[in-house]
């Protein structure tokens, strides 16, 4: 029998005893958040100092430094690294949190004249994990927020922007950072499949459109597929030509047309999962199901009720690890 266990840090506050916490991560957001739901009043556990009991909003402020770990029986993992956004004064005690995102709201950056993305990321003070080799051609910012510029970025540019536990940035296009594979088998470790959907390639219709940002900065376009079908904008850097594009269309347009799952399945707190790691998803009674995909989100929940995971599946991932 697994038995669970947290190490919830808020501040200098320990916290063994939470009603809930849920996690919400995705490459398709700047930021992650946590909610954290405390009893009103609680023993708080200071290093060196004898346990307390206390009124739990009094000993949290907003900045606080927040780090969430959760696990079975001692064996835990970080869940979330990041800040105090917000209390909301409702019983039981909500604690909002958002990762390194949160620091960028109060810094403001002025920008002219053009720059690569590094380049710019750095001006905004941002320990940059991994940007992509792109020109940004006269990228002015007149006084605005580094989260405003982040925004903007992945507006404009369709980059994926997300910060890890380490607080560094990754300014990227989409799904082209990959990490581990996670195992699923149906009915086994996955506990909920009533949102997923397994679809056929010959009933997708799928529409593409291509825009690629050449090394100059300026951008051109190109489209595939079927203008009916669901549309899909995709994004390309240092591409030198619009025959090198239509072909990049084309691979995408095939990429997302495929047999395979479309959803979200609902597993439990282990294995660990995050996004723009790989599921495979594995169907003993269907077993021409299977299939590996790119984790787009997951939402991790854990409280008085058990723990869980929502995985999001994206596209389909052809011959990883094998």
């Amino acid at each position: 029998m697994f038995t669970l266990t947290s190490d919830i840090k808020i501040g200098k506050n320990t916290f063994p005893g939470i009603h809930e916490v849920v996690v919400r991560r995705s490459v398709n957001d700047v930021a992650a958040t946590a909610v954290v739901k405390l009893p009103v009043t609680a023993v708080l556990h200071r290093s060196g100092k004898t346990p307390t009991q206390i009124e739990v909003a009094r000993a949290i402020n907003v900045g606080d430094v927040v780090r969430i770990r959760l696990g079975y029986d001692g064996d835990m993992r970080d869940e979330f690294v990041g800040y105090v956004k917000r209390l909301n004064l409702k019983t039981p005690l909500e604690v909002e949190c958002e990762d390194a995102f949160y620091l960028t709201r109060g810094r403001n950056v002025t920008l002219s004249g053009t720059k690569t993305l590094e380049n710019v990321l750095a001006e905004c003070g941002l320990n940059v994990a991994r940007a992509e080799s792109l020109t940004l051609k006269n990228f002015v910012v007149a006084d605005k927020s580094v989260a405003w510029v982040l925004m903007k970025l992945k507006k404009d540019y369709g980059l994926s922007v997300y910060f890890d536990f380490d607080g560094r940035v990754y300014a990227v296009r989409h799904g082209s950072v990959i990490g581990d594979m996670v195992r699923y088998l149906m009915r086994h470790n996955v506990v909920n499949d009533d949102k997923l959907q397994y679809m056929r390639k010959d009933d997708m219709k799928i529409y593409i459109k291509a825009v690629a940002f050449q090394k100059d900065g300026t951008k051109v376009e190109a489209k595939k597929g079927d203008e009916s079908g669901t549309a899909k904008t995709l994004y390309f850097y240092g591409v030198t030509d619009m025959s090198e594009l239509a072909t990049l269309a084309q691979i995408e347009l095939d990429r997302y047309s495929f047999d395979g799952y479309q959803g979200q399945i609902t597993t439990f707190l282990q294995p660990f999962a995050a996004p723009g790691m790989v599921a495979q998803v594995r169907d003993n009674v269907y077993g021409q199901r299977s299939g590996t995909y790119f984790m787009e989100s997951v939402e991790t929940s854990f409280g008085m009720s058990g723990a869980r995971r929502k995985v999001e599946l994206g596209v389909k991932i052809q011959g990883y690890g094998q």
